[in-house]
């Protein structure tokens, strides 16, 4: 049986060389299961190893004591996002 990433990597060079859509969407569709796939196997093979660290810590600016706030937090200005209409 050929590895999933030989599979992955046959499929995306066959979806360059294709030259139309009748012969990208089939690929296409067989190169996402193939990812779907692939996703899911390294799902699992991550939740048996035996321990995560969290990497990604959230770094808060240090208070300013001569702005009068007494967390850094509130400081921070964050862009608020526009609706649009």
């Amino acid at each position: 049986m050929r590895r999933i990433e030989d599979d992955i990597r046959t499929l995306c060079a066959r979806l360059l060389a294709a030259k139309n859509d009748k012969e990208i969407r089939p690929i296409v569709a067989e190169l996402r299961a193939a990812l779907r796939t692939q996703i899911r196997r390294l799902r699992i093979h991550l939740a048996k190893y035996p321990y995560v660290l969290e990497r990604r810590v959230r770094r808060m600016p240090p208070a300013d004591p001569a702005a009068g706030v007494e967390d850094g937090a509130k400081n921070a200005s964050l862009p608020t996002p526009r609706r649009s209409r």
